[in-house]
């Protein structure tokens, strides 16, 4: 028989809807709608209005963007446990080198409040992460 696993998931995690994965949709969503909001309506009022905010508006894409691709790609692959930790280290150093790489991309800037955001944006997704494994009751609500 072929080995059904990989390096982020294995194809019956990939099969399995279960608790887990319908709150990484919800995060994934929720995290979408509040990035688009940072972006859309607190990044102008802070511009306009000339708040000191430490970078945030300027940072909200990558903080809030990393949230939603975790858990986004965490809800496609429905990763365990200690494969969902290699999703999230393998998405953060992407983040990062790609924000690295900007200088030498076509009207790519560098920016130290990106990387920062970043590494906001992925302490939070562990956190959140992190208290979903340690609370939340994980059952299989479907199977195909």
């Amino acid at each position: 028989m072929a080995n059904t696993s990989n390096y982020f998931t294995s194809i019956e995690a990939i099969k399995t809807i279960d608790v887990c994965r319908i709150l990484y949709v919800v995060i994934a969503i929720i995290a979408l709608v509040m990035t688009e909001l940072g972006r859309n309506v607190y990044r102008p009022y802070v511009y306009e209005n000339k708040i000191d905010d430490f970078g945030i508006a300027d940072s909200i894409g990558n903080l809030g963007g990393i949230v939603v691709q975790l858990f986004f790609t965490l809800a496609i692959l429905n990763s365990p446990k200690q494969k969902s930790i290699r999703v999230y280290l393998f998405i953060m150093g992407g983040y990062i080198v790609y924000e690295c790489l900007q200088p030498y991309l076509p009207k790519g800037v560098f920016d130290w409040k990106d990387v920062y955001g970043t590494l906001i944006g992925g302490g939070i997704s562990v956190l959140i992460l992190s208290i979903i494994r340690h609370t939340v009751r994980n059952r299989t609500l479907h199977k195909f």
